[in-house]
Formats: C-alpha cells, structure tokens, sequence
C-alpha cells in the first residue's frame, strides 16, 4: 500500500478493530453483538451508540474477510488521497447518515424495527462505491478473470447488494441499500479531489 505512513496506520487500526470486535462477538455468546449491532428499537430507547458501532461488528467469518480486504485495499488507496479527515467525514456521512434514515424508517415498518445488522457488508459498499467514483477509469482485476472499471463496478456493487436484499428481504436490507445510495449520490465536489 502506498501513501503516508499514516494511512497505512489507520487502515491497520480499523482492520485491528474488526477483526477484535467481530471475534469477540463471536466467542462472547452474543453480549457485544447484541449491544453493539445496528437494532432500531433498540436505539429509539436510547442505545444511540448503535449508530457508530455497528460497522465494526460482523457476524460471519467469510464477510469479517471480505470487509476486511475492501478496508485494506480500497480505504488504503482512498486514504493517501483524501486523508484521514475526508474519509472519516465520507463514512459517518454516509454510514451514520444510512442508519439514521433507516432508524427513522424503523417506525414506520416493523420488519425494520425488529432487525439487528452487522456492518461489514455496509462498510464494504460504502467503499467499492467511493473508490469507483474517485477512479472511474481504473480497471479492478478480480481473481485474474473479471475486470471492471470504476463505472461497472458501482453498477456491479449495488446490483449484489440488490440481489441479497431481494432474496433476504427489502426492508431487512434497507440499511445495506441506504448505505449504497448515499454513497452513489455523494456529492461529487466533497468526494473528488
């Protein structure tokens, strides 16, 4: 990873955070991802750390994995050109800002209400999102068989995201969904450099 040495120190420390907490969630009999997931009834009685906690959280060992190369590899090209102020400013707009919308929408629908999410999934698309954006001409090579522009790639992204959420349940998925509109429809002028 090029860049400053203190982006590769954040990415590391984020990466640190996951894996320890996913693991500790794990190992714990459920008390840190029942007190630090995203669960809207939960917050509308006050819990409203739910808000930042969740995308630290995930709950299974192949996503822990993937959410972790998505930190590494597109937060660690991301961080050497916006900085740790910008990309902390793009993840609470966009990750807070999902879970905040889907907290108010939890009123309304009860599946929403009821649901308890981890944040890898979220934290990875907010990501593949942002890097396609800020290198729309640059080619993503996955497995030495699939290569993606940036364009492509946020189509790509969503599409799963659409898929798992149609499968799974719209409203369940809602925040996931959130997560991926806000970051497509980031404004461009505070995500380009």
């Amino acid at each position: 990873m090029s860049g400053r040495p203190d982006s590769s120190k954040l990415v590391a420390r984020w990466i640190a955070l996951t894996i320890a907490a996913s693991l500790v969630a794990a190992v714990d009999g459920g008390w840190l991802a029942s007190w630090a997931t995203f669960a809207p009834s939960r917050i509308w009685r006050g819990e409203v750390w739910r808000l930042v906690t969740w995308v630290f959280v995930e709950g299974s060992p192949f996503q822990l994995v993937l959410t972790c190369v998505a930190i590494y590899h597109f937060g660690g090209e991301l961080l050497p050109r916006w900085g740790e102020r910008r990309m902390r400013r793009f993840l609470l707009e966009v990750l807070g800002g999902a879970a905040v919308v889907s907290s108010l929408l939890a009123l309304i629908i009860r599946d929403l209400w009821l649901s308890y999410r981890f944040g890898g999934w979220a934290v990875a698309d907010a990501l593949v999102i942002a890097w396609a954006r800020q290198y729309p001409d640059s080619t993503l090579v996955v497995y030495g068989l699939l290569r993606l522009r940036g364009r492509e790639l946020v189509r790509i992204t969503v599409g799963i995201t659409a898929v798992y959420a149609a499968f799974a349940g719209i409203f369940t998925w809602s925040l996931e969904l959130l997560v991926c509109a806000a970051a497509y429809y980031y404004p461009p002028k505070r995500l380009i450099r």
